[in-house]
């Protein structure tokens, strides 16, 4: 089984956006409030299956070519690891407007409360900017129970906000996003997204937003609930910048993948940079994978004598059965991993 070209799949939602994913991907027209393309996914919406599931050129759901061939699709180290599902899900994300103050919950609490093993710890690398675009990511003052309940149940935008770092985001950078830290990406911020395979969102901002956030903010847990997820700690500066890597994606042609996420990441997901030095070829190693072209043309060619012509806003699927491909020419491209490691072990409690 070699690697499979996905087809454009497009995604309504709440917020708007989605100009510059049409603008890579293409396909059929978009109404302004599709901001995401989830890709080679095998995880459903919260509470709305089978929407979010990839489906593959010939129609098949990935999840479903999956649970028919799990070795093939999987590799069996990755299979005795962590069962039968890829640990992996990535998208393209362009806000249109800046999203609502939210977070994700860690796997102690998703044991806890969703009968889940993943939480969702995240990570964006920033395709494109505006000058101005930043992003909230995490408090920068203590909030205790009580106050942060207040601002939520006022909708105290500003708020919340006020109490919240403000980080510049430029073109290449990469940020990752541990499960708890609340955070709203900004306006004009075009994204690869790498997180944990879940939907699981708590917010704690929906006044200007198409939501009805007492009844959709809350994962049906109810608010009383959902607060604990929160990490109400504030982070240092030197926190926050220990989860950046500035222009990642402007990295040298190189003959290996060069990895794209702070150390951190690679317990839940890896991203790695492609781009071949000129007239030779960057090595993609085998087991499955995303591969999502941002730029230029490309060869990508299997041990067997298979070969893929890429070009700009592809995306495939790489099974494990495809082992290890080689990639040349100009493309540079974003190749989306599990993690290498066993799972690491439950968070303590947020």
């Amino acid at each position: 089984m070699g690697p499979q070209r996905m087809p454009v799949a497009v995604m309504d939602h709440f917020y708007r956006g989605g100009a510059a994913i049409a603008a890579l991907r293409g396909g059929p027209a978009r109404s302004e409030r599709s901001p995401e393309e989830w890709l080679a996914s095998a995880t459903p919406r919260f509470g709305a299956a089978p929407e979010g599931l990839s489906r593959m050129a010939d129609g098949t759901l990935l999840r479903d070519a999956i649970a028919a061939d799990p070795r093939g699709w999987l590799g069996h180290t990755h299979l005795e690891r962590y069962g039968p599902q890829p640990e992996l899900l990535a998208k393209l994300l362009h806000a249109g407007e800046r999203l609502p103050v939210h977070l994700h919950p860690d796997r102690s609490f998703a044991g806890r409360h969703l009968s889940c093993g993943h939480g969702k710890t995240e990570a964006w690398v920033v395709l494109d900017a505006h000058d101005d675009t930043t992003v909230h990511l995490g408090f920068s003052v203590p909030v205790d129970r009580e106050e942060l309940a207040e601002l939520v149940e006022r909708q105290d935008t500003e708020g919340l906000l006020s109490r919240m770092h403000e980080v510049p985001l430029r073109r290449g950078d990469t940020v990752l996003v541990p499960a708890g830290v609340p955070h709203a990406l900004g306006a004009g911020a075009f994204v690869l997204e790498v997180q944990e395979p879940t939907d699981f969102s708590i917010l704690l901002d929906w006044r200007d937003y198409a939501l009805d956030g007492p009844r959709e903010g809350h994962l049906g847990l109810g608010f009383d609930v959902a607060l604990e997820a929160v990490r109400r700690t504030p982070l240092s500066a030197a926190e926050v910048g220990a989860l950046r890597m500035p222009a990642a994606l402007s990295a040298e042609p190189a003959r290996s993948p060069r990895p794209l996420l702070v150390p951190e990441a690679a317990p839940f997901f890896r991203a790695d940079l492609l781009r071949a030095p000129e007239e030779q070829a960057v090595d993609v190693p085998g087991g499955f994978g995303v591969l999502v072209v941002l730029d230029g043309i490309g060869h990508l060619a299997a041990a067997d004598g298979g070969a893929h012509e890429l070009a700009r806003g592809d995306v495939l699927a790489l099974p494990h059965s495809a082992g290890p491909l080689r990639l040349s020419g100009t493309a540079t491209a974003v190749l989306c991993r599990p993690p290498e490691h066993p799972a690491p072990a439950p968070e303590g409690p947020s």
